[in-house]
């Protein structure tokens, strides 16, 4: 594969390294001269783990947090700068910071990145061309020193500045950067692949004053923004804090009952390291800080060592992969609306390079997660190009016998547990759902080897009675002690990977037989196994019901129909299922006919409901019913997309949205709902309201897309109709 680095190496700072000693975010500058005009000029970079880069004082990009993520042995993501107006004919400077991102941690957590096989001093490999030719790369003629500002930085613990260190022309061409070194040329030869990044990057989105200060003594302030969210402090300090002076950052989601900050025991899994702490160190002047090389979940900050500070000292800055919504949701209905925009909140903060399972705790790819959320996340976001960059990731976890972990990117973590295909189906339906949603089936076609090579996999593991054993539960049901295990979990998504990998078969125009064969085989083996002789579930449990209808695996739909109603009685309409089984009710709600039943259960009072998180105050959504834990999770997100489905009436019927069924469901209580999707054909938009002769429904179509509404075909334009009072 082609790549803009031949001939190239990293650099990085000559210390020797030491893989239990963070050291600081080393500094690098390079100046240069280009002796015609500038016509055209681009930059190529890659940072290991995060790279900056300045060319004439000023940053290349908005950009955080690159290069992205990635199991380095296998890929080496970069970035592709226009840098064409920040150069001069004549002298120039080219500077870059670096820090250890996920390439470098050395502290011992649950997941064990501190023995990942690639770690090193955080380094990275630069070209520059200008006018076509390349003028500047990274070698060992670059000047280093480690004397930076940032004295200590870890992505998943926190940052330390000490301003007294840092000098703002570091650089600019004026800067004297005799006393540095020369940087150290890695000659080892990358052994991941290039591949330039594919998705947007991460940035800034925007800034949250803090809405209540409060002082808890002893120089300890805590500040509340009113929201939760992903990213980091912006800290204005000035000449009351003297030269010195230390000020301690910590972030938590939640107040404890005495005022003081929740962290629900989450740091238990950094054993060697803080959790979520950054820290200043103040140089006697005004200054704006933010923390370059980490970023928190987080709704509270408190600082310790602040003089007389007010709102105006602290703000949270949002933070997150600038993927744009999609979607928009609006009804009579407050709790609707709030926790729609909880759920747009919690999906933002854990786009970082993967769908993380939460920006506060471990910031990592869990693929369960990833697999409930997905449909979600392309129904309300902009996310095509993010998951094409994480498809590739999932490529690079699977081993050669097929076997995934259950976080992606991993450093080798998560193969013996957090996985099975409740995990590992993400796989699968990462390519399915961007076929789904954009019409093309190019990431079927290129995954069947992978898809492949895991269903010979979990053929080798099937225990005696045929069952597929192994990995997750029905997870994070409302009661632990009570979920649908693995055995059936397993077996109903065997058939969706199996249908996944006939279809990628068949537009790769290869015998798609086999693929029949093995569905019909398991098939056979459920309804033998799980289908009692009067057509319903042998497991009395929403998600077995729940699962067999989505996936068509019964004879008969009404005995399970009237199983499924049933058992949502019984739990006085409350979900009574995980992670897995909440999408597959809400699905199979509404293929009964039950759509009031889901509505019954999204809007439910007391545990468990998203009732009872909207009482407690949530701006993001939470990991679990019972409230502990993380509040800033999407894994129970998919009633967003239920919402899109079934209030608003917007659902995808061929593939890419060339035909949408339009069905807005009007239940007791709204007055009004109206929300569009932005297509990658254009604007799906649905207003309906109330009015005193009838329902009044708008429906607005772009010209590339065919509706089908109350048995009529609507063509682009806009449409009214009225129902009658």
């Amino acid at each position: 594969m082609s790549h803009p680095f031949n001939g190239i190496n990293f650099i990085k700072t000559p210390r020797k390294y030491d893989p239990k000693v963070n050291g600081a975010a080393p500094l690098f500058r390079r100046k240069f001269h280009i002796s015609e005009p500038v016509e055209s000029a681009a930059l190529y970079v890659c940072g290991l783990g995060f790279g900056y880069y300045y060319l004439n004082g000023a940053p290349v990009s908005d950009d955080l947090f690159t290069a992205p993520c990635s199991d380095y042995r296998k890929t080496l993501w970069y970035n592709r700068y226009d840098v064409t107006e920040q150069l001069v004919q004549g002298d120039n400077i080219l500077a870059v910071q670096c820090g250890n991102g996920w390439y470098n941690e050395p502290f011992a957590t649950s997941w064990d990145h501190n023995i990942a096989p690639w770690r090193d001093n955080p380094k990275f490999i630069l070209v520059l061309e200008v006018n076509g030719k390349r003028v500047l790369s990274s070698d060992a003629g670059w000047k280093c020193t480690d004397d930076s500002a940032v004295i200590y930085n870890q992505l998943r613990s926190g940052e330390y500045f000490d301003a007294r260190l840092y000098d703002k022309n570091w650089n600019t061409l004026d800067f004297d950067d005799s006393a540095w070194t020369n940087a150290l040329s890695d000659t080892t030869p990358p052994v991941g692949i290039f591949r330039e990044t594919p998705c947007e990057p991460i940035r800034e989105d925007r800034l949250y004053p803090a809405v209540q200060m409060f002082d808890r003594g002893d120089g300890r302030y805590i500040f509340d923004l009113g929201q939760n969210m992903s990213g980091y402090i912006r800290l204005t300090v000035d000449e009351r804090q003297a030269a010195g002076d230390v000020l301690d950052i910590r972030y938590a989601e939640k107040l404890d009952e005495s005022g003081e900050m929740n962290y629900f025991n989450m740091g238990h899994h950094y054993r060697e390291s803080d959790f979520a702490h950054d820290r200043f160190l103040c140089d006697g002047k005004s200054f704006v800080w933010s923390p370059k090389f980490a970023y928190h979940g987080f709704r509270y900050i408190e600082v310790t060592g602040l003089k007389n500070p007010d709102l105006s000292t602290v703000s949270g800055v949002f933070v997150h992969q600038a993927v744009k919504a999609r979607s928009s949701f609006a009804c009579s209905d407050e709790f609707l609306n709030s926790i729609f925009r909880a759920g747009q909140m919690a999906t933002w903060s854990n786009l970082f390079w993967m769908p993380t399972d939460c920006p506060t705790r471990e910031k990592l790819g869990w693929c369960n997660d990833a697999q409930s959320s997905c449909e979600q996340m392309l129904t309300d976001f902009e996310t095509e190009r993010f998951f094409a960059k994480w498809l590739q990731d999932l490529y690079d976890a699977q081993l050669p016998d097929g076997a995934m972990p259950g976080i992606v990117p991993s450093s080798g973590w998560g193969y013996g547990w957090g996985n099975g295909p409740v995990s590992d189906g993400v796989l699968f339906e990462v390519p399915y759902r961007l076929y789904l949603h954009t019409g093309e089936n190019k990431y079927l076609v290129q995954s069947l080897p992978y898809f492949d090579r895991y269903l010979a996999y979990l053929e080798t593991r099937r225990d005696e009675n045929g069952d597929i054993s192994f990995g997750l539960d029905d997870w994070a049901p409302p009661d632990y002690n009570d979920m649908v295990r693995a055995p059936f979990v397993n077996a109903i998504l065997l058939v969706k990977l199996l249908r996944i990998a006939r279809d990628a078969a068949h537009y790769a125009h290869r015998d798609v037989t086999p693929y029949t064969d093995a569905l019909e085989r398991q098939i056979a083996h459920i309804k033998a196994k799980y289908l009692s002789e009067d057509g319903t579930c042998t497991i009395e449990k929403q998600t077995a019901a729940a699962m067999l209808i989505c996936h068509d695996i019964y004879d008969e739909l009404e005995p399970l129909a009237s199983q499924l109603a049933r058992l949502v009685e019984e739990k006085d309409f409350h979900h009574d299922c995980g992670m897995v089984g909440l999408p597959h009710l809400y699905r199979a709600l509404n293929k009964c006919g039950l759509h009031d039943y889901a509505y019954k259960i999204v809007t439910a009072e007391g545990f468990p409901s998203y009732r009872n998180w909207y009482n407690d105050g949530m701006t993001t959504l939470y990991e679990m019913w019972h409230m502990r834990d993380s509040h800033n999770h999407h894994m129970y997100s998919d009633f967003m997309s239920w919402m899109m489905k079934t209030i608003i009436g917007i659902e995808i019927n061929a593939h890419g949205y060339e035909i949408v069924d339009i069905d807005p469901h009007f239940f007791d209580g709204l007055t009004f709902a109206r929300g569009h999707i932005d297509s990658p054909r254009g604007r799906i938009s649905v207003d309906w309201k109330r009015e005193d002769d009838g329902i009044h429904i708008e429906i607005v179509l772009p010209e590339t897309v065919d509706a089908r509404y109350d048995g009529q075909t609507l063509h682009g334009g806009t449409h009214t109709f009225v129902i009658g009072a």
